[in-house]
């Protein structure tokens, strides 16, 4: 190999070495100030040597055609010409999809919006570019639109406002939300998840007790379920669904052993029963009633430990957890808190979570613009809007059934 890949090497690995360095000894801002530094140095040099780069290129995509070609005793023009291609189009796509995936990662997000919890700000399906880089160096500011990593499992990436700050209490009381015991006006809130509760939302450095509300693993041995089998299923698996049905069939017996209070006309709307346990389905599900005490306060749920392997069966046998916090947490609200799996449900979101902010919309293109808070008459056409599909939905459906009526007959 050349002189010129040795250096290229010795230069890689040098960066890679310091930025090892200062991710354990230096302040989260020097060590993304010099991983940007570097990143963007390369992103400047292949723009800068973008034809020298496609010579040696296609200097060592021919060199490597030549092999096969003398390998195989290919003869064919067309087949040498057809394999050249082959590789042109694999070397081109495969460069292009991996420099997209780092703009996307370290750079500018694209992401598209699966649900309605943010309407009349953002609708299902519309496409957001979100800045990745502001919060490697800044926090979140009260209602800035965050991009965060669910706490429990790092695949699923959640678009929600950020509503509550470290050490700041929060109530919802009245649809409307208060901050440290002041009423705010923002837009109307939902108490779903959180009811009557005042919660705190930890920062760092505060002291997190996690309390399960019993032995956990023998009250569903004793109702002959494999607490571990469970566990992976809903954990580690998308759908979770026959353990659902296992578990509406036996939560009263579960209930009754751990002494949890509960009222038996939830059975009839599963998606308000765990609703109203206040804590992501999953959690609630497995381990109901955990408690989460923070400086000797209850509050809401903290679930990023809950993936621990260690924690995680700690509870289940019953033990409380004691854990020091090394993180500030926000309290992140979808705008349409009617239907939002935010907060209230998975809990506070841990600052190293959040991976971005939402700034633009560029899908649908009517629509193409800066993600700002909708004006009021906005809102009341969002509703007026809303309303009038519900009522046509109904009629439909009472027209259907009054037509199956009369076929019956």
């Amino acid at each position: 190999m050349s002189t010129k890949f040795w250096n290229c090497a010795a230069i890689f690995l040098i960066v890679v070495t310091l930025l090892i360095v200062l991710k354990f000894f230096a302040t989260k801002t020097i060590f993304y100030g010099v991983f940007y530094f570097f990143l963007t140095l390369f992103f400047i040099y292949i723009f800068v040597k973008e034809k020298d780069l496609a010579k040696i290129s296609d200097a060592r995509r021919e060199k490597y055609v030549s092999k096969i070609v003398k390998k195989y005793d290919i003869k064919n023009e067309n087949k040498i010409k057809n394999i050249k291609k082959v590789f042109y189009y694999i070397e081109t796509i495969g460069t292009a999809l991996i420099l997209v995936v780092i703009i996307q990662r370290f750079y500018i997000g694209n992401f598209k919006i699966p649900t309605g919890s943010m309407i009349p700000t953002i609708q299902i399906g519309d496409r957001v570019f979100a800045d990745m880089v502001s919060y490697k160096f800044t926090t979140p500011k009260r209602n800035s639109i965050i991009v965060f990593e669910e706490p429990m499992r790092d695949e699923d990436l959640y678009t929600k406002r950020a509503m509550g700050l470290p050490g700041e209490r929060i109530k919802i009381e009245n649809d409307t939300l208060y901050i440290n015991g002041e009423k705010t006006n923002f837009r109307r809130y939902s108490d779903n998840g959180i009811g009557n509760q005042e919660w705190r939302i930890p920062q760092k450095g505060d002291k997190l007790q996690i309390i399960p509300a019993g032995n956990y693993r023998e009250v569903f041995e004793d109702a002959g379920i494999n607490v571990d089998d469970i566990v992976k299923e809903a954990f580690y698996k998308e759908s979770f669904e026959f353990f659902k049905n296992i578990y509406y069939n036996l939560k009263h017996k579960i209930f009754d052993k751990l002494n949890i209070k509960y009222d038996i006309t939830e059975y009839t709307n599963h998606r308000n029963d765990y609703r109203k346990q206040g804590t992501f389905s999953v959690v609630g599900m497995i381990m109901p009633n955990l408690k989460f005490i923070v400086n000797g306060e209850e509050t809401g749920p903290i679930l990023d430990f809950i993936s621990d392997k260690d924690i995680r069966n700690k509870l289940l046998n019953g033990e409380t957890v004691e854990i020091i916090l090394d993180d500030n947490y926000y309290l992140a609200l979808g705008d349409n808190t009617d239907n939002s799996q935010d907060s209230r449900y998975i809990g506070f979101i841990k600052e190293s979570r959040i991976r971005g902010r939402a700034l633009v919309r560029f899908w649908p293109l009517n629509r193409i613009g800066l993600i700002k808070e909708p004006q009021q008459n906005e809102v009341i056409n969002t509703l007026v809007q809303t309303i009038k599909n519900l009522k046509v939905n109904i009629d439909k459906k009472f027209l259907e059934k009054t037509n199956d009526n009369k076929i019956n007959k």
